[in-house]
């Protein structure tokens, strides 16, 4: 009895020998090097490069062309290689996939422009099974967890577009019409309500109407024109993102309502992106005002972060950087809230927006 149970015991030590060797020749993480973060606690070493996954809604629009364009620029400064972006159209489903992919080619972090906060979880869910940061850009998940969302106050970008289609318009009274993004996103939710909380508060004379776009610009434009045959009042504008501006132009020309800025029949457009086609449109008079939504920050503190999780930093709300924003606490996340100011006649050709970048023409 006793043979058989001393044979038995080396037999099982014998197993567990070759699965150590297994395991050794394995290395302790799937597709990334030894200075990737590992489930042993492993920590990106400062100087050494990583594999970074990004995962994007769009790269068809201005704001998204310029981003792609300073992600790449950040990632070289920060010593990150980029797999993608790989780019979801709006498909959440798609979006899932993608950041499958993703963690498959090898990277080590992800960054990801969520097509949908609520549906991105268990994509999210899946990145932290495998131990792969997660850093959320422009668009901030309302479940599941990140390292780190980069983004800006999208309920101040809805309450200071409003006011100041509300201060702007001609008379104290009439329609507003929003033109929304998608209301699935956290930020076309967050800019509608913004919009509708300055109004209600502070301006009750005007009324607003809302318009669900997707973020589809030919949806856009066609409700526009819905706005400017419906209400003979129609005071302003507001649309969450910058791309359907021109054809909300060519909308009110062909219906003859267009008018310069400062007009006394003016109907007050503002967009949302600060690209430099909207400064450009401010600059001749045909577009009263946008958020300069800060591309080169966005692309370079997503980056930054990614590296910051995989070196193990932490962070916490409260703190402030050095880069004039405040860590904030967001739907259990932490958000970088960074700043995004009011674009206008007034201060259109200032320098420092990114918009104005020499390398943005």
């Amino acid at each position: 009895m006793k043979a058989k149970f001393a044979s038995r015991l080396r037999a099982l030590g014998a197993l567990v020998f070759v699965a150590a060797i297994i395991l050794a020749a394995c290395g302790g993480t799937s597709g990334g090097t030894s200075s990737s973060t590992s489930s042993s606690g492993n920590k990106l070493a400062p100087g050494t490069s990583f594999k970074l996954g990004v995962s994007l809604t769009f790269n068809n629009t201005d704001f998204w062309t310029n981003y792609i364009s300073y992600e790449t620029k950040f990632a070289s400064q920060y010593d990150a290689t980029l797999i993608g972006p790989l780019v979801a159209n709006n498909d959440a489903a798609k979006q899932i996939t993608d950041i499958h992919t993703l963690i498959q080619e090898g990277a080590q972090a992800l960054i990801v422009n969520p097509v949908d906060s609520a549906a991105i979880a268990p994509a999210l869910d899946y990145a932290a099974s495998k131990n792969i940061p997660v850093v959320s850009v422009d668009v901030a998940p309302s479940s599941g967890k990140v390292f780190m969302i980069v983004r800006a106050d999208n309920v101040l970008y809805g309450q200071n577009s409003c006011k100041f289609i509300a201060t702007h318009a001609t008379g104290s009274s009439g329609h507003i019409a929003i033109l929304e993004g998608d209301l699935a996103s956290l930020n076309g939710k967050d800019r509608t309500d913004g919009c509708n909380k300055v109004i209600k508060s502070s301006y009750p004379n005007f009324q607003t109407v809302e318009y669900a776009t997707k973020w589809d610009t030919p949806t856009a434009v066609n409700d526009a024109k819905t706005a400017l045959s419906t209400y003979p009042d129609l005071k302003g504008i507001y649309v969450e993102w910058g791309a359907p501006e021109d054809g909300i132009l060519a909308a009110e020309q062909a219906a003859g309502k267009f008018t310069p800025v400062g007009s006394s029949s003016h109907i007050v457009l503002i967009g949302n992106d600060g690209v430099p086609h909207e400064h450009a449109l401010i600059r001749t008079s045909k577009l009263d005002g946008t958020i300069s939504q800060p591309a080169n920050s966005y692309a370079q503190y997503a980056v930054f972060y990614a590296r910051q999780a995989l070196e193990g930093k932490t962070y916490s709300a409260g703190q402030t950087t050095d880069h004039k924003s405040t860590i904030v606490s967001l739907q259990g996340n932490l958000e970088d809230a960074l700043p995004a100011p009011v674009v206008d006649k007034n201060n259109v050709n200032d320098p420092n927006l990114w918009g104005n970048s020499k390398s943005n023409g």
